[in-house]
């Protein structure tokens, strides 16, 4: 809780923030699905494009890593507002003023969930 929240914010807003266990499944289902994408581009890949890649520099493949994620996660919420963790858990992400998110606040909650201003809310 906030430090100008109370007891009675869930009731006032209408709306409840997800419990820490469902909030983690939400984040492990999404986490699965990016290693998914991963691993299956590391399939899709021919040995020699992928060892080329390796021998390049060593910042490459990080940066390939967090591309993807970074895309997955992009597509995701501005098609559909969520990820798919996000749909199965029945989760949703609402800013401050308990609204959708804005186009800004969906990049910017592309890599860092965590923001003091959006959080986790069960959907109805």
């Amino acid at each position: 809780m906030d430090h100008n929240d109370t007891i009675f914010t869930d009731i006032q807003n209408h709306e409840a923030e997800v419990t820490m266990i469902q909030g983690f499944l939400t984040r492990l289902i999404d986490f699965a699905i990016d290693m998914g994408i991963i691993f299956l581009i590391y399939m899709l890949i021919p040995r020699e494009a992928f060892l080329n890649l390796i021998s390049l520099s060593s910042f490459i493949i990080p940066a390939i890593v967090i591309l993807l994620i970074g895309v997955y996660r992009f597509l995701f919420l501005m098609l559909f507002n969520k990820t798919i963790g996000m749909m199965l858990c029945k989760v949703k992400f609402l800013n401050k003023e308990f609204k959708p998110l804005s186009s800004k606040e969906k990049v910017l909650s592309i890599f860092r969930t965590r923001f003091s201003s959006i959080k986790y809310y069960k959907e109805k």
